[in-house]
């Protein structure tokens, strides 16, 4: 489930580690601390590499507080997800050559696999089933979608997305000349994400660029929504201006 962030770790044992066993989890959370995150001092993380302790889920819970977790701790795959995504930020954040080099990799990775896998319309899939858990992680990647928790839910976003680009207007659109698409580019709007005001003050810039563009996607929705609405009001408009009448229904005085 985690391989891709595993890779861009470097993790040793990406292929063979299972987070659903109490060993490999506590194992890795101090891998991550030990090589990546770093929140304590060496001799301050006694207590957490302790993993054989009855007292390391508290030292884990007092390690969650001091890293600001702020999910729900009783999802483990929501835990270990979230702590590979800060261990990658911390990682990578200084490096901009270095995290491009690890998502090509990744990329190549995932085109590999999908490669190999066997397609058949006919062949029926087990949602629960970790192939095709795996399977929808690839789409993700290939369209460049967020990974989600539950894989199912994520899947129905893909199946959305597809059947938003495979609309007719978007087919439309894609066969168009490149002097149609160039013209469609010069009409369209560029916000300033820096001068977009966003309404509530988030402190993780990551975060709140991404509300900011959330929120300006929603804007471009509502207008597109209120255009609509606007073509309806004239059409209804056109039909009650000229009314087609029946003048043997007419009357002439009371």
């Amino acid at each position: 489930m985690f391989r891709r962030k595993l890779r861009c770790l470097k993790h040793p044992s990406v292929e063979i580690i299972d987070v659903s066993k109490e060993s490999d989890f506590r194992a890795l959370v101090v891998w991550l601390e030990d090589q990546k995150v770093r929140q304590y001092k060496p001799d301050e993380r006694k207590a957490l590499r302790d993993v054989k302790s009855d007292d390391w889920t508290a030292a884990f819970s007092k390690y969650l507080d001091d890293i600001e977790f702020p999910f729900d701790r009783s999802d483990r795959i929501g835990v270990v997800d979230w702590l590979l995504g800060h261990a990658i930020r911390l990682e990578y954040s200084d490096d901009a050559v270095q995290l491009t080099e690890a998502a090509e990799t990744v990329a190549r990775v995932n085109r590999s696999e999908v490669a190999s896998q066997e397609s058949s319309q006919q062949r029926q899939f087990d949602v629960n089933s970790s192939e095709f858990e795996a399977g929808v992680a690839s789409l993700a990647k290939l369209f460049e979608l967020p990974l989600h928790t539950d894989h199912v839910k994520l899947f129905e976003a893909i199946a959305l997305l597809v059947e938003q680009r495979l609309s007719a207007e978007a087919r439309r659109q894609a066969k168009a000349s490149p002097e149609t698409k160039k013209k469609q580019e010069d009409k369209l709007e560029c916000v300033p994400l820096a001068s977009t005001e966003l309404g509530f003050d988030l402190t993780d810039p990551v975060l709140r660029d991404t509300a900011k563009v959330l929120r300006i996607l929603h804007i471009a929705e509502l207008r597109e929504l209120q255009t609509k609405i606007n073509e309806i009001i004239v059409a209804v408009q056109m039909l009650t201006a000229d009314p087609k009448t029946d003048q043997r229904l007419g009357k002439v005085g009371r």
